[in-house]
């Protein structure tokens, strides 16, 4: 079986562009799987905001913790996470509960994607205080430490700067031991990439090209070298718009077709390819460590079949 896997972000579907229809999410997640992909994602977002996403409206979107949970009964193999839970959110006592939950449901499927927030009209929106990007970070950083004891622990006391608990049970305990893996998403090379460095399992950054991503892999690397630890036990994914065509003068339409209908907003933050350069394309982040590949089904879900029929094979 090949280390390299292929998951699928399944908010960004053209179905959902941009609110939510369940029977959608739940067919779509189904065929994934048939299709032999290994993981499905949903986004942690309240509403898409007023920028192009939300098609000059809000649009509409489901928690999603509460959906995962859904999907881990009309699915059986895939892994599930969300990409990933914004921590300002959800108390870590509260988000390790749920996660705990679902993995039960799941019967250990789920991947914990964490983050520190970025959005701020969210906040602004939903009464969230906007914090310091250093304040936030050290926050999730916290609250990691804490869903971790909430995970292993028959009872946890933890008295920190920014939460507390008190001989605290958490049961029931996740399927997957010692916990679920640990995703943390985010790029920052003075503070994030040093958290992911001391406390995650995986790490994944979001809508890069391949000259940014090796660049903060090199950082990754250093900051674990500096914490005695390996680069290569910590799994390195990426997330991103997929654009597949039979030549270029397709792929051309293709994109200028997407930006028209606003499935992206920027060019940059997507892998335009031939079918037949895909494979050299991916190949390029895997040569420096990437063994996990996340695709947006915005861009990616005409060609989701014929990318595991082509492309999956070579890895």
């Amino acid at each position: 079986m090949s280390k390299i896997k292929f998951g699928v972000n399944i908010d960004e579907a053209p179905e959902m562009l941009w609110h939510a229809d369940y029977n959608a999410t739940k067919n779509m997640a189904q065929q994934a799987e048939l299709l032999g992909y290994t993981s499905l994602w949903v986004m942690d977002h309240f509403y898409w905001g007023k920028g192009p996403r939300a098609l000059g409206g809000e649009g509409t979107v489901f928690e999603p913790w509460t959906l995962l949970s859904a999907l881990a009964i009309e699915t059986d193999k895939m892994k599930l996470g969300v990409m990933v839970s914004c921590n300002s959110f959800r108390h870590p006592s509260i988000i390790a509960k749920v996660a705990a939950t679902i993995d039960v449901i799941s019967n250990g499927r789920v991947i914990f994607g964490y983050g520190a927030g970025w959005f701020q009209e969210e906040y602004d929106a939903f009464g969230f205080p906007f914090l310091s990007p250093s304040v936030r970070l050290n926050q999730m950083k916290e609250a990691i430490i804490v869903i971790k004891k909430l995970w292993t622990e028959k009872r946890t006391t933890f008295h920190g700067k920014y939460y507390n608990l008190q001989n605290a049970p958490g049961n029931p305990k996740p399927i997957q031991k010692p916990y679920p893996p640990i995703m943390i998403g985010g790029g920052g090379e003075k503070l994030t990439l040093r958290i992911v460095a001391e406390l995650a399992d995986m790490w994944n950054l979001y809508g890069v090209p391949i000259e940014i991503y090796k660049r903060k892999v090199d950082i990754l690397t250093t900051y674990c070298d500096a914490l005695g630890k390996k680069i290569t036990d910590i799994e390195l994914t990426w997330t991103g718009n997929l654009t597949l065509a039979n030549d270029a003068k397709q792929l051309q339409k293709k994109i200028d077709r997407y930006i028209k209908e606003n499935r992206i907003y920027s060019v940059p933050n997507i892998i335009a390819s031939t079918y037949d350069d895909c494979i050299e394309k991916l190949q390029q982040f895997v040569d420096i460590g990437c063994t996990h590949f996340i695709f947006n089904l915005q861009t990616f879900n005409e060609d989701k079949e014929a990318f595991m029929e082509k492309i999956a094979p070579s890895f």
